[in-house]
């Protein structure tokens, strides 16, 4: 009897000790959510598609071509959990608009029945149920191990998403740097001091454009008929050739990545100062209408 309660003991121990280790090892379902789920994550790669497997490097298998930020960038994440050593994601992207009354980029899915930024979509009610659909993901992430300690997971789950407090100037295109306009070029003064561009005015006169294609539309701002103005900073060089642009406004949905490629194929008379040509910056609409 004593040596049947000794074993007993004896056998309890290491099953307590093997789920000691067990727990240590592996990382909790609640603790992940916990971390994870109703937070809007960034992608450090604007990938399309409805699902999206990364190694633990952040790789993507199958990669293609990145898309817009403003239409593959944003995750919301509404479930996550981790099965054999593979975070699994259900999430819901954001397609991101400007919304010129705050000055903002919105989320499609926030604009409510009342809301003013309806009238920038010809979808009226019908564009927060387009979100919902279109925009719904599957991700997985593998960690590299079967059961990951959260370190793991964390270094994995960064691999693919912007860490918490990291900011995207090192995800976005330069195209984008204008968008803060502190970080445009300056424009070197009349005395021609510095290497930049001049500014147009006074004895700078202001170049013409000659050839000024439209642009395309982006599909899924046709989709949910979105119509918006982007504003683009940019230089015209003494050949009368687009260079160096930058959004100043966006218009989100994918259009100003489409703006910007339009301009570039622009071309101009170039801007003069005392009978030489010169190099200039200069800010261009490109509009978006429907009709």
């Amino acid at each position: 009897m004593n040596l049947s309660k000794h074993i007993c003991h004896w056998f309890g121990a290491i099953l307590l000790f093997g789920l000691t280790i067990l727990a240590h090892g592996s990382v909790n379902n609640a603790d992940l959510q916990k971390q994870y789920e109703g937070q809007v994550l960034t992608l450090r790669q604007f990938y399309p598609g409805e699902h999206l497997h990364f190694d633990a490097a952040g790789k993507l298998a199958n990669a293609g071509t990145p898309g817009a930020w403003t239409v593959y960038g944003k995750v919301w994440v509404k479930d996550i959990s981790l099965k054999h050593g593979v975070v699994h994601i259900q999430g819901q992207r954001l397609f991101l608009f400007f919304d010129p009354e705050t000055k903002q980029l919105r989320d499609v899915g926030s604009v409510t029945k009342t809301d003013s930024a309806r009238t920038l979509f010809r979808g009226g009610e019908k564009v927060v149920e387009w979100a919902a659909k279109l925009g719904k993901i599957e991700i997985e992430v593998e960690c590299g191990v079967t059961q990951p300690e959260m370190a793991d997971l964390t270094h994995a789950m960064n691999a693919v998403f912007l860490a918490p407090g990291e900011g995207m100037a090192g995800v976005l295109p330069d195209l984008w740097k204008g968008y803060k306009r502190e970080e445009l070029p300056r424009a070197k003064d009349e005395r021609g001091a510095g290497r930049g561009a001049y500014r147009v005015g006074g004895s700078v006169s202001a170049p013409h454009a000659t050839y000024a294609p439209d642009p395309s539309y982006s599909e899924l701002a046709r989709q949910v008929g979105y119509q918006a103005v982007t504003v683009l900073w940019l230089i015209v060089d003494p050949d009368g050739l687009p260079q160096d642009i930058r959004i100043v406004k966006p218009s989100g949905m994918g259009l100003d990545e489409v703006a910007a490629s339009s301009v570039s194929k622009w071309r101009f008379d170039p801007a003069m100062k005392d009978g030489s040509r010169v190099a200039v910056m200069i800010n261009v609409e490109v509009s978006f209408r429907l009709y």
